[in-house]
């Protein structure tokens, strides 16, 4: 090979590298689309745009936000029916222009369970609308809809038939459902939603029925397990988690979850009859027992004898969420939301720590 050969061939070579950077480049974004869910009952400016939470919208360039408005369930005696409806109280016009917003409609497996062919078209329309009540309240219609539900394999026909009626009954919108890590690596037995794009939850690990395990919310060496296949069917966005809560146990079973707030609410709690105004010993840096005797707080129901444990999603478990995503497909509309804009929360996580967690491939 004379030397103008090579020349050539190194040249080539050159140009094939750069062109291999500009594809990665390409594929792989800097900073995903940055979205926060909002999971409370009310959505109004006492409850939202307040000076802590519009900081963190602000301070992040937050452009989306997932609103829950409908929680459906399901009972013996009311059939399914609405186990909370988030009230919106104002006008939003004014947040529209550099924020989208994606209702959310949730739904338990008991639903799903008592669902037949002959009412899907009338809970579809049903769902729609309390959806779209959000529509009212911005300058514009929204583009998209999402539907939480974690399905079995015995619901898989129904709740994908749910999702073809609502996709019948209102064709303009694009539809997205969450995604447990379950039904990502066991695609095969429980199916591909018909869905337009996916939203991996990538927590909710283990089951919070077991006192011993860590942190139910979120164990990196498990998720990890999940995720050992890189690639999906549908195009994916990703959801870290940056919450916390208190699991209840009773008798050395499981009982409820609350939000991590009901420690300092009871601890700072003094009733009439009280001798001490300290109602929880704690055990364990988070582990509490409820320990006056033969008393019911009405207000959580709880007894004594009863055992608080308060699981938290900070720093590290935030940035090992990152670290697994960053591994998996991403595209140019590619959303990261944090679950959920708790200024409690997140204000424990330092700023550059959730930039990097919104950037995976920086």
């Amino acid at each position: 090979m004379n030397l103008k050969t090579q020349k050539i061939l190194a040249g080539f070579s050159f140009l094939l590298l750069l062109f291999g950077l500009f594809q990665m480049s390409t594929l792989k974004p800097q900073s995903a689309i940055k979205a926060v869910y909002w999971w409370k009952t009310t959505f109004s400016k006492s409850s939202y745009y307040n000076e802590r939470e519009n900081a963190f919208m602000q301070s992040h360039s937050i452009k989306k936000m997932y609103v829950k408005l409908l929680d459906v369930d399901y009972s013996p005696g009311a059939g399914i029916f609405p186990a909370s409806k988030t009230r919106i109280e104002y006008y939003l016009g004014e947040q529209t222009d550099s924020c989208e917003y994606i209702p959310v409609i949730y739904i338990t497996k008991e639903v799903l369970l008592h669902l037949d062919s002959s009412n899907l078209d009338y809970y579809a329309k049903n769902f729609l609308t309390q959806a779209l009540r959000i529509e009212t309240h911005i300058k514009h219609p929204v583009n998209e809809i999402q539907i939480d539900c974690d399905w079995t394999k015995e619901t898989k026909n129904t709740y994908f038939k749910l999702l073809l009626c609502l996709k019948k009954w209102a064709p303009q919108y694009q539809y997205s459902a969450t995604l447990r890590l379950y039904p990502y690596k066991y695609r095969t037995e429980l199916g591909i939603p018909p869905v337009n794009r996916v939203m991996l939850m990538v927590y909710n690990i283990d089951n919070a029925r077991n006192f011993k395990q860590a942190n139910s919310i979120f164990n990196v060496n498990q998720a990890a397990k999940y995720l050992a296949i890189k690639e999906y069917p549908l195009p994916m966005d990703y959801a870290l988690p940056v919450f916390s809560w208190t699991l209840v146990y009773r008798n050395n079973r499981f009982l409820k979850v609350f939000s991590s707030d009901i420690i300092p609410e009871i601890s700072t709690t003094i009733r009439p009859g009280d001798s001490d105004s300290t109602l929880l010993q704690k055990l364990d840096p988070n582990v509490y027992l409820v320990k006056s005797p033969n008393r019911l707080y009405d207000a959580y129901n709880l007894k004594a004898g009863d055992i608080l444990k308060v699981e938290t999603c900070r720093e590290r478990e935030l940035n090992e969420a990152s670290m697994l995503i960053s591994k998996l497909p991403f595209d140019t509309k590619t959303t990261i939301a944090l679950f959920d804009l708790d200024p409690s929360d997140l204000e424990k996580i330092p700023y550059e720590k959730i930039e990097a967690a919104y950037a995976p491939y920086h």
